[in-house]
């Protein structure tokens, strides 16, 4: 549908970069509802925040690295970072404290003994299987209705 905006992009159209200014946009927005009203951008990101969000009821600050779907990696570890991603079947989003999410996975042994653990340090799954989504329940970001 066109309007003096232009008419609304296509999600799937969008090239990589393109998906990622989106998605960051979309998690300014639902994080705001929760009085996140400062985010600001990471340009020097690596294997670290991509975004940094502010509350200043409490001064809370958390460390958000964006992905495209759940993800936990090694070079991760120690940095009090959050993983944020849109599940894109169901288009509910999770944000979940990437160490404590990464221990209960290896606990219930998953990852291990595959060369993209073992070597490369890193994991993500392309859809949430039912015990992931078990696993991240409590991680939702409700989407307020208005």
């Amino acid at each position: 549908m066109k309007t003096w905006l232009g008419n609304k992009i296509q999600y799937a159209l969008l090239s990589g970069k393109e998906q990622e200014a989106f998605n960051a946009a979309h998690l300014r927005q639902l994080l705001a509802t929760y009085g996140y009203l400062e985010a600001f951008t990471v340009s020097g990101d690596k294997h670290g925040a991509d975004m940094l969000f502010y509350r200043s009821s409490d001064a809370h600050v958390l460390k958000v690295q964006l992905k495209g779907r759940a993800s936990i990696g090694k070079s991760y570890v120690g940095k009090e970072l959050y993983i944020a991603f849109n599940d894109k079947k169901t288009g509910i989003w999770y944000m979940y404290p990437h160490d404590e999410i990464m221990e209960k996975v290896l606990d219930l042994g998953k990852c291990t003994g595959t060369v993209a653990w073992d070597k490369v340090g890193s994991w993500n799954w392309p859809g949430l299987p039912v015990w992931l989504k078990n696993v991240l329940e409590e991680w939702v970001i409700p989407e307020e209705q208005r």
